[in-house]
């Protein structure tokens, strides 16, 4: 099939750092790879860092004057208009793409202020699959700010309605699009994924003579206050006070270094942390490797939606795992089979589980093992596959 993969989100550059960015890459080069001829329309193509696609990249510009610099006043307001420009304009491109050779699905990760692929699609007479990877209005309006909080409702409301399959990363996230008009005959839940071969857990780790004859406790991903690392950072300067070999890997960047750097110098961890600082998703895998134990604690959060893809990462990379039993992580994680499960926030409970790991070698073994089996399940070729037979049967019905 001829796709065009719909990325209208200014803030996930193609190749960027963030979660969004390697969801993009990794389901856009598994397309590719399964002979898919792939174009992929975005709003920001960014800088590679040496990564690539498999896809011919069209990048869609802001038109003159929708560049948020100049219009209200309102920085945000100016943002949120331009956010819409930039849909229309490639709601327009993917028209005249389709007109210069045809494609037979378009497939568009949802962002607040776009339906261009459901509007392209219903005026081609081709099928729309959107992906749905948080409540997003709920989410501005909860950790940032909205401003045109009706029209990126409206939005919404026609993407859910008007797609002919909404493909969601977790229960939470479906039942947040069928409260907002999405049909459950259509919607579906395919959880975030992870490439095995690259996370496989013989890979070469990246040298770090702080880790040396050391037990290595690591945390992956943005340093962001949900992600649990207040938690992290109490329970490991009680394991530090403990034994001497300890020693926490943070791998990953945010709006928390700040407050984190000030932890360990007030708690005297100077040399038992390592801050990483932002890394490639190419070196990712030898940073995992590095851990004894891998940690995902977030904090207890009513709606937790997400679709972690630190876990499905540690998994497939060996790391025995100790994560919050919270949302869809529960049923990624078997209890005492493929990792460790401990009650969100709880720092007691989460540096047990830590010392549990680090006073037995055979259980580490033996869950890392069977962790790497379990990521099996969840591979970005399986969640493409399954992309790809619920757009042949859109087709067919067609």
């Amino acid at each position: 099939m001829k796709i065009a993969y719909i990325s209208a989100d200014r803030g996930i550059p193609v190749f960027g750092p963030k979660g969004g960015a390697v969801h993009i890459r990794e389901l856009v080069g598994t397309f590719a790879s399964l002979g898919h001829d792939v174009h992929l329309i975005a709003a920001r193509r960014g800088e590679s860092d040496g990564e690539s696609v498999a896809a011919t990249i069209v990048e869609v510009t802001p038109p003159d004057h929708a560049d948020g610099t100049h219009g209200s006043g309102d920085k945000r307001q100016d943002q949120e208009r331009t956010g819409l420009a930039v849909a229309d304009a490639i709601a327009d491109r993917l028209l005249d793409l389709h007109a210069a050779g045809p494609f037979d699905l378009l497939y568009e990760r949802y962002s607040l202020w776009s339906a261009a692929g459901c509007r392209a699609a219903a005026r081609l007479g081709i099928p729309c699959v959107v992906e749905v990877n948080a409540p997003l209005v709920l989410e501005q309006r909860k950790y940032r700010r909205l401003v045109l909080g009706d029209r990126a409702e409206a939005i919404e409301g026609e993407v859910f309605a008007t797609a002919h399959a909404v493909v969601t990363v977790s229960d939470e996230v479906r039942n947040y699009a069928l409260g907002r008009g999405a049909d459950p005959a259509r919607t579906y839940v395919v959880p975030n994924g992870v490439d095995p071969e690259r996370f496989r857990p013989a890979v070469r780790p990246m040298p770090l003579a702080a880790a040396d004859d050391r037990f290595v406790v690591g945390f992956s991903g943005s340093l962001k206050p949900w992600h649990g690392l207040e938690p992290l950072m109490e329970a490991f300067s009680l394991l530090a006070r403990r034994r001497e070999d300890y020693h926490l890997l943070v791998v990953g960047e945010g709006p928390m270094r700040q407050w984190i750097e000030g932890f360990v110098r007030g708690a005297g961890l100077a040399d038992r942390v390592t801050l990483t600082g932002w890394v490639s998703h190419d070196d990712l895998p030898r940073w995992l490797r590095l851990m004894d134990v891998a940690v995902a604690p977030y904090p207890p959060i009513s709606d937790f939606y997400f679709s972690p893809l630190k876990v499905f990462e540690y998994l497939a990379a060996g790391r025995p795992t100790v994560a919050s039993e919270i949302g869809q992580i529960g049923g990624l994680i078997e209890d005492g089979a493929t990792g460790l499960l401990v009650r969100p926030g709880d720092v007691a409970d989460l540096a047990a589980a830590i010392e549990r790991l680090h006073g037995g070698p055979a259980l580490r073994r033996r869950i890392g093992q069977a962790a790497a089996r379990r990521a099996q399940d969840f591979t970005w070729q399986g969640n493409a596959r399954r992309i790809i037979e619920i757009a042949g049967a859109l087709r067919r019905a067609a």
